[in-house]
């Protein structure tokens, strides 16, 4: 039986930027030896998490998805969300998407299509920027000020190049100018081509789950009603966040 913590660590060794690694690399990293490492690679290969592939190298298995599709789908912000998603976009026309926070991080959830010609800038279960664009922004802004201090002092470097302050005063009077209880507009932070709208979905007990965000393309800016977008965009929040807090009472009776 592999010990529980070092088949965390060599699982967490994959990234975007490492998503394959030879057994060398792995052993390397974890301090181990190549045959340790070649028992505990064997044994995950066996539970499907990880594969071979040409190079002797080895990548993320095929269970790996399956874990993912049901932790995505068993997501309580997804489940209360994707009919109101589904909704906006056939409204508004323009594409919906959601996030969810991991803790000092931003997800995406998912998305439905409206406009089909729209690059989002992110993919389901890729990172979502914290300091560019409106989706994270808006979950900056209803953020607790403890956590805010924690992020800014585990990223003052960013948020300074990020033009939202060099200091914690300075980053917290930016963030408190996003309200929590509205919407965000930015334009062209993520992909140059994108107008976006975003709001904080809150929980149960007011503290941000994720993002609810519409995206549309500049170029056609002009075809489209923002206030309509924004009066659809927070009855779909109102919406979300009561099906949230009813679900949180049916759970606590």
């Amino acid at each position: 039986m592999i010990g529980k913590s070092r088949t965390l660590s060599l699982l967490l060794l994959f990234s975007e930027e490492d998503n394959s690694l030879s057994a060398e690399e792995i052993a390397q990293r974890l301090g181990a030896t190549l045959s340790t490492t070649y028992r505990d690679l064997k044994k995950l290969r066996e539970l499907g998490l990880v594969e071979t592939v040409p190079g002797e190298r080895f990548i993320l298995g095929g269970q790996i998805s399956i874990l993912d599709r049901i932790a995505r789908l068993g997501t309580p912000l997804l489940k209360a969300s994707i009919d109101e998603m589904e909704q906006l976009a056939k409204v508004t026309g323009v594409t919906v998407t959601l996030t969810r926070l991991y803790f000092d991080s931003i997800i995406g959830l998912g998305h439905v299509e409206g406009d089909r010609n729209v690059s989002i800038g992110y993919e389901r279960g890729q990172v979502v920027p914290l300091f560019y664009g409106c989706t994270g922004k808006s979950i900056l802004g209803a953020l607790p000020w403890r956590q805010l201090k924690r992020i800014f002092e585990a990223n003052t470097d960013a948020i300074r190049k990020a033009g939202l302050g060099g200091s914690w005063d300075a980053f917290l009077g930016t963030v408190r100018t996003w309200d929590r209880d509205s919407f965000l507009w930015t334009e062209g932070e993520i992909n140059p081509d994108n107008i976006a709208v975003a709001t904080a979905v809150l929980g149960a007990d007011a503290v941000p789950l994720g993002s609810l965000t519409l995206i549309i393309r500049r170029r056609d800016i002009s075809l489209f009603d923002r206030s309509q977008i924004e009066t659809e965009l927070m009855r779909s929040r109102r919406k979300i966040q009561s099906v949230i807090a009813e679900s949180a009472m049916s759970d606590a009776t």
